[in-house]
């Protein structure tokens, strides 16, 4: 057979050498270390310029007789060598950026299978040294090929055939853009495979493969989206999409979880710029306990200080060993410059599916763990999802639309005591869900969720419509009460329609909007002003009262509540403990006194007893409401309460 090798092969693997060395100068300065998928690009690109400089050496070889047969026999075999390995670290590539390799690990013949024809082709080239049957160096260089190198073809075929199905079966289904981008370097390589059989004298499979890692690195994530600047490790991006494919692909993992639980409190300290400095050295502290166990591992930067680190399999048995120890080298090796301030840990350890069983949960347990007591030990995930509060959590988007469909929601009314008058001339409406299964649920635990979910509109549509029949039926009038109260949440007061809608409602039923008075929170003061300022105004000109809820909670700040039409502020339950603690007479009695000179009513709430109520009624509160008279009563209740509150007056 004629000679193929010829010099216009070189400059395919010139092209190959150069566009490699970019991509390690790009790859290896903006990749995340020590992962699967980092680790395995590596070997595919150590690979591919090993075969590039083979190829090119064997086509020099080729012209220079003073090279001896041996020498040249030797780089033609480790041409073959090192592209033989190139596809299946493709397929492994794709195995680890999809992250299943739980399909393999748990099939072991099958895996045997795969790696079946790359052992038997370099087999082939090791019994070539002993008797010519993948190819042969004849007289004048001329390189004679034997069956053995087709079988070269037929495996490079194989693994390409193989990732192809791997991605059509196991990538699509779940992803279908990952799907894509996995598919464009196998459809490059598959057309490289074809140009080198046809055109025998353009060997350019080094260079179709270096197109294939190029694409890989461009297409599959842009680089700012995928790695977090100030830590280095995934974003929150990623880690939903890759705990989502795990979950979905019956995927074990061990995660170790490590919340930073007074990040927000001391990013107030020192503030943005200093907090997100700090997160470089907490992330370099992780990394450096994770190379001390030689572990392999997935890292995550979630924000607001919560990491997440997935181990390997073969690091199961050391996961609570390496979680105690990265919370413990925080807490000891870190700390803000600012009054030597010590960094809260929580470190949680999860096993999925048997702790977690799906991204949402997942994320639910993230956020939970602040509220899990900061002493140091690694927290088991189960000790916070076995707890029948984390299981309503996970249900309550469902509990939420069933309450909304079968009625399951019910107003409460708690009275509230006019000091001036001596009687119960107002009352506040409460939220209340009984669940057939979880029996009465706290507003503390569905209202937040529900704000997420969007459904805190349907449900506040349901207070003010109940609310406001109430004031309109026959029932309300011969109780003599001034006004309800209806609470707005902070998503409700940001819909533009807002006030449109509380209008028509109080038309179409009849209602004076002065016996409806609209709370808002302290926390939904601090939204888009805007929206807020415009809601409200409208509202208040029409004839609602306004009040400000819980303050002393939120963004306590006069010169808001100066900035908004309000009527009546609402001091929480905070002032009634601050004034049991003793010491912050002066300053409850002045703040007081500074409100009711802006013209406001003072309404404090969690009175719960008659000392209290007296200490208030001397600072010259205007209302109180508390346990201390009564708890949230049903509509029933509440108009017997009132009706024997007059009987008895």
């Amino acid at each position: 057979m004629a000679a193929d090798i010829t010099n216009d092969v070189v400059a395919y693997d010139y092209c190959a050498f150069v566009l490699l060395l970019i991509i390690v100068v790009y790859y290896f300065r903006t990749s995340v270390h020590g992962t699967y998928r980092a680790r395995i690009m590596t070997l595919i690109v150590a690979v591919t310029i090993a075969a590039s400089v083979c190829d090119a050496t064997r086509v020099r070889f080729a012209n220079l007789p003073r090279v001896s047969q041996s020498r040249y026999f030797f780089v033609n075999y480790a041409y073959l060598m090192f592209l033989s390995f190139i596809t299946p670290l493709f397929l492994m590539y794709v195995i680890a950026t999809t992250d299943m390799w739980h399909k393999f690990s748990m099939v072991t013949v099958r895996a045997a299978l795969i790696a079946a024809p790359l052992v038997a082709f370099n087999i082939i080239l090791i019994i070539n040294f002993i008797r010519p049957v993948a190819f042969e160096i004849g007289a004048d260089r001329l390189f004679i090929k034997h069956w053995g190198y087709y079988m070269g073809y037929i495996i490079f075929l194989f693994y390409m055939l193989i990732t192809a199905h791997f991605v059509r079966k196991n990538v699509r289904p779940i992803d279908h853009r990952r799907h894509f981008v996995l598919m464009a370097p196998i459809i490059a390589v598959a057309m490289g495979m074809v140009v080198n059989v046809f055109a025998l004298h353009h060997h350019v499979i080094c260079f179709a493969v270096t197109i294939c890692i190029l694409m890989l690195i461009l297409i599959n994530r842009r680089v700012e989206d995928s790695v977090d600047i100030s830590t280095g490790m995934h974003t929150y991006k990623v880690f939903a999409e890759d705990m989502d494919i795990n979950f979905k692909t019956g995927k074990q993992m061990d995660i170790i979880l490590l919340n930073i639980v007074n990040y927000k409190y001391a990013l107030r300290m020192v503030g943005y710029d200093a907090m997100i400095a700090m997160m470089t050295p907490v992330s370099s502290e992780i990394l450096r306990i994770m190379k001390r166990y030689h572990a392999q591992f997935m890292c995550y930067y979630n924000g607001d200080g919560k990491f997440a680190i997935e181990l390997s399999k073969r690091h199961f048995a050391y996961a609570h060993e390496i979680a105690d120890e990265i919370g413990r080298s925080i807490r000891q090796n870190i700390r803000l410059e600012v009054a030597d301030f010590e960094l809260a840990i929580n470190t949680c350890l999860v096993n999925c599916p048997d702790d977690i069983s799906d991204v949402d949960s997942l994320f639910m347990l993230i956020s939970d763990l602040d509220l899990a007591e900061a002493d140091g030990k690694v927290v088991s995930a189960s000790s916070i999802t076995d707890t029948k509060e984390f299981t309503m959590k996970k249900e309550m988007s469902t509990i939420i639309d069933r309450a909304l469909t079968n009625h399951y929601f019910s107003v409460f009314y708690q009275p509230i005591y006019d000091t001036k008058t001596g009687k119960f001339s107002s009352a506040e409406a409460l939220l209340r869900l009984r669940d057939p299964k979880y029996g009465y649920i706290s507003p503390a635990l569905f209202i937040p969720i529900a704000e997420k979910s969007g459904a805190i509109h349907a449900i506040g549509d349901f207070v003010l419509e109940e609310v406001i029949k109430f004031i309109a039926s026959p029932d309300f009038k011969p109780l003599g009460v001034d006004y309800i109260e209806i609470n707005l949440s902070a998503m409700q007061c940001l819909r533009s329609d807002l006030s449109n809608d509380i209008i028509s409602l109080a038309s179409k039923y009849g209602v004076d909007p002065a016996k409806v008075n609209l709370e808002i929170t302290e926390t939904a003061s601090g939204y888009s002003q805007s929206k807020l300022y415009g809601n409200i105004q409208a509202l208040s000109d029409y004839g609602f009262t306004v009040s400000l809820d819980d303050f002393g909670t939120g963004y306590s700040n006069l010169m808001r509540i100066a900035s908004l039409p309000l009527d009546i502020v609402k001091l929480d339950r905070v002032f009634v403990l601050m004034e049991e603690g003793g010491g912050h007479h002066v300053i409850i009695r002045n703040l007081i006194k500074m409100l009711k000179e802006m013209k406001l009513k003072v309404l404090v709430e969690g009175v719960e007893t008659k000392e209290m109520l007296d200490s208030f009624v001397q600072m010259g509160v205007d209302e109180v409401q508390g346990f201390y008279f009564s708890k949230p009563l049903t509509k029933s209740a509440y108009i017997r309460f009132l009706n024997a509150q007059t009987h008895s007056a």
